[in-house]
């Protein structure tokens, strides 16, 4: 545990001496802000909905950009391999990435609190599912966080790992989504229980359920189970790059 924190700090730290944490921090806040303006311009009551709504989808977009780095970053500066001779586990490396990005977007967020307390001003605000929606943006964060680390594994292009990161989410995200379920539903060639399934598997499915202020010990076992899985795939690219030299 100790080595695994020793490597987030040392990740955390290697946000804010560069651009990144602050250009990134930057246009999400600002995303944010302009967000809870249209909220508040429409009537104050609306604006944690629209906040909590667009979220989802602003990941889609600026967690790949987050999380492209990681790897492909270590590949290209060539400082993975010495990254891997210290005395530490490859799945303490990688679970020490992995909290340090959730550590640094959990700071972010924690920085938006202010907007509903702003929209509490100009309407009632229902801070149980705010508090909620919080929760589940988290939640669905590390499993955004996961697959992006996946791929940033893959290759040392930090562009192409932020491509396939962005193409996997949005396929996840169009999963969740009825519509798009029903649409499959109605085709001949994908049987109803296949159709089940690919649901299932879609993050936005569960954050829409913790939203709502519906609390489910089986949300919190798939987003465990989800983050497990890319991380142990993770662990797994690197263990066998290791081998290789």
């Amino acid at each position: 545990m100790h080595e695994t924190m020793v490597i987030m700090r040392r990740e955390l730290h290697s946000y804010f001496i560069s651009p990144i944490a602050y250009v990134f921090g930057v246009l999400f806040l600002g995303g944010q802000m302009w967000m809870a303006s249209v909220g508040i311009e429409q009537g104050g009551i609306a604006a944690p909905y629209l906040f909590f709504a667009m979220l989802p989808q602003v990941f889609l977009f600026v967690l790949p950009a987050l999380t492209m780095r990681l790897w492909a970053e270590e590949r290209k500066l060539g400082t993975l391999e010495l990254l891997m001779t210290f005395p530490v586990r490859i799945e303490q490396l990688v679970m020490g990435k992995f909290l340090a990005a959730l550590s640094f977007l959990t700071l972010l967020m924690s920085l938006t609190v202010i907007l509903p307390i702003t929209m509490s001003v100009y309407g009632d605000v229902d801070w149980g599912p705010v508090l909620a929606a919080y929760v589940g943006s988290l939640l669905m964060a590390s499993a955004y966080l996961s697959v992006g680390m996946f791929w940033s594994s893959m290759t040392r292009d930090q562009i192409i790992a932020m491509l396939l990161s962005l193409t996997s989410l949005i396929a996840l995200y169009a999963l969740g989504m009825p519509a798009f379920l029903m649409v499959l539903s109605q085709s001949d060639k994908i049987p109803e229980f296949v159709v089940s399934i690919l649901g299932a598997i879609s993050p936005y499915k569960y954050f829409l359920s913790i939203a709502r202020g519906v609390f489910d010990s089986r949300d919190l076992i798939y987003y465990m189970s989800f983050c497990g899985f890319f991380l142990y795939a993770n662990s797994l690219v690197l263990k066998a790059r290791r081998v290789k030299g």
